[in-house]
């Protein structure tokens, strides 16, 4: 039995607790033994860590991936599942309505909708849930006359969204017959403490980003989450679609608006618009000015030696840092200003130096034990993962049923995912806080830009019922966002 250690990169709080669903919703049919076969061949032949086994080392104390040295008959490499169903996937109302919105900015059926469809039952929702000796990998394939849903769970410390899709890339690549890249940081922390300098002098302070926080920050900012649980018991949750035309016009808008003020306003991205539009929506029954630390994930993939170009095809595991922008936000807070605020902080947090400086902090925060949660004491959070550019280039169509006779038919994948607890708020990911004020979970609202295709965006977003309520009546009297 190989023992691989798992880095601590891969496991800050509450990333080892949980297990990512990933569904790619494909308008044709798929050959079930074709991905089978190939997904079999890709973990015997090529990336075998994705065979093992990840165990908590009580002898250890350690997260480890336990890899045989040679697979036996009996040991299963990935579960795989099937439901065949001899009807258009439009014949199931909610799946009809998510992949076809109509009109302007739609609220979909959320994600507990595709999880009933397309998830089976018996999946562990979280790493707890797990039977003995379960595998890294569950596949499930839900067939229609006209499509396919390809449902993927494994665990967080396994591998992050990007992680999940060079996981299919390769597996589609040999589907195809062709090599996977070689897969890096099978053994090696690739992350790890080794491949920084000694400790830097001088560094700036981290407020407002992600750090270790003492235990009077810890005491204001659990009692923060008090405050806001009380306050805001009920939520409503959907997925949101929003049309890229609308994206595009709000992002010209904003450009414009910015030009005369700062250089950065060509820089404001669609991604920023998107994330503005959510962070003005989630708090719209706030009547008062507020700080806010809204946050944004960086994939480190093509921006480290470490990861630059195969490199990063071949790595599946967390590289992920933070970029955070602290301001003040109130109901008049125009969208061009917070998706500024976004640009400016995500600009700084491409530099090397603060990769580097972020590294070194999440490494300590693993470390601890402390949360991931980035936010100071009295100020509201959100934090944002952007995962669109995650799936560019994944193309089932090798595996299709019938080939492609259309050549203006579009063969891209609409990505839906979420990697949450069952029994959280959906706007809210459990923070296990070590806390001598609030003793039970915390919370921090965020949201995922899950995808976006040809037509649009579509995110995994949950706000107070107030808020919704708010949400569907602005929408009513200014559809296009034009004074928002």
């Amino acid at each position: 039995m190989e023992i691989i250690p798992v880095p601590w990169f891969d496991q800050p709080n509450p990333i080892p607790t949980l297990r990512t669903r990933t569904f790619f919703i494909i308008n044709y049919p798929l050959d079930a033994d074709v991905l089978h076969a190939g997904l079999d061949h890709l973990i015997r032949i090529h990336w075998r860590k994705l065979g093992s086994r990840l165990v908590w080392s009580r002898q250890r104390k350690r997260l480890e991936y336990h890899l045989p040295h040679n697979f036996e008959d009996d040991h299963v490499l990935f579960r795989w599942s099937l439901k065949a169903y001899s009807k258009s996937i439009h014949a199931v109302q909610e799946l009809s309505t998510i992949t076809s919105p109509t009109g302007g900015i739609a609220f979909l059926p959320s994600m507990d909708a595709i999880d009933k469809l397309a998830r089976p039952s018996d999946w562990p929702f979280e790493r707890k849930d797990e039977p003995p000796n379960s595998p890294l990998l569950y596949v499930h394939l839900t067939n229609f006359n006209d499509a396919t849903i390809v449902a993927m769970s494994c665990p967080h410390t396994l591998a992050d969204q990007h992680g999940v899709a060079n996981i299919v890339k390769a597996w589609l690549s040999v589907v195809q017959g062709r090599a996977p890249p070689e897969m890096v940081g099978y053994k090696d922390d690739v992350l790890g403490q080794e491949r920084f300098s000694s400790e830097p002098k001088g560094l700036e302070p981290r407020t407002g980003r992600m750090r270790l926080r003492g235990k009077r920050d810890q005491v204001l900012v659990g009692g923060g989450f008090a405050r806001d649980l009380l306050e805001e018991t009920k939520e409503e949750s959907h997925i949101v679609f929003i049309p890229i035309e609308l994206i595009q016009h709000l992002r010209a808008k904003a450009r414009r608006d910015l030009a005369n003020n700062d250089e950065l306003a060509e820089d404001i991205s669609n991604g920023d618009i998107v994330t503005a539009v959510l962070t003005k929506f989630v708090r719209m029954h706030q009547t008062r000015e507020y700080n806010i630390c809204l946050s944004q994930v960086i994939n480190l993939r093509g921006r480290i030696p470490e990861l630059e170009a195969e490199k990063g095809e071949g790595f599946v595991h967390n590289s992920l840092h933070y970029a955070t922008a602290s301001f003040r936000i109130s109901p008049c807070t125009p969208l061009r200003e917070i998706a500024f605020q976004n640009r400016k902080a995500v600009i700084k947090g491409l530099q090397q130096e603060d990769i580097e400086a972020g590294q070194r902090v999440l490494c300590k925060v693993a470390k601890s034990g402390q949360s991931m949660l980035i936010c100071e004491p009295h100020h509201r959070v959100y934090n944002v993962s952007n995962w669109c550019r995650a799936w560019q280039g994944i193309d089932f169509s090798i595996a299709a049923v019938t080939p492609n006779s259309d050549a203006n038919e579009t063969r891209e994948p609409l990505v839906l995912g979420q990697g949450r607890p069952l029994r959280n708020m959906g706007r809210c990911e459990r923070i296990d806080e070590d806390s001598v004020f609030i003793e039970t979970d915390c919370i921090t609202d965020s949201t995922s830009i899950m995808c976006r295709t040809k037509r649009g965006f579509w995110c995994d977003f949950a706000a107070p019922i107030k808020s919704m309520k708010l949400i569907k009546e602005y929408l009513a009297q200014d559809p296009a966002l034009e004074n928002l």
